[in-house]
């Protein structure tokens, strides 16, 4: 069964907010780490499926976290261990 593209980036997108509310983040100082303006950061976390993966490598070391659990979409977990 193959996933819905629109859907994977929707959940992508939800993720990416979630490990960083979790981790206790605003918006503003993810995209300061990345060197981005906050309105960019804001239109990666809307519509994540369309970032180079350069910039999710950014964001998940902006957060403290593996790229691998940034993208894993199987994971309920949002802390990484």
């Amino acid at each position: 069964v193959g996933r819905n593209k629109t859907l994977s980036k929707m959940e992508i997108s939800n993720r990416i907010r979630k490990i960083r509310t979790s981790y206790g983040l605003t918006q503003a100082d993810v995209a300061y780490k990345v060197n981005i303006t906050p309105q960019a950061y804001g239109k990666i976390e809307r519509r994540a499926g369309k970032t180079k993966i350069e910039t999710l490598v950014k964001i998940a070391n902006a957060i403290g976290v593996s790229i691998k659990f940034l993208i894993d979409l199987d994971s309920p977990i949002f802390i990484e261990q």
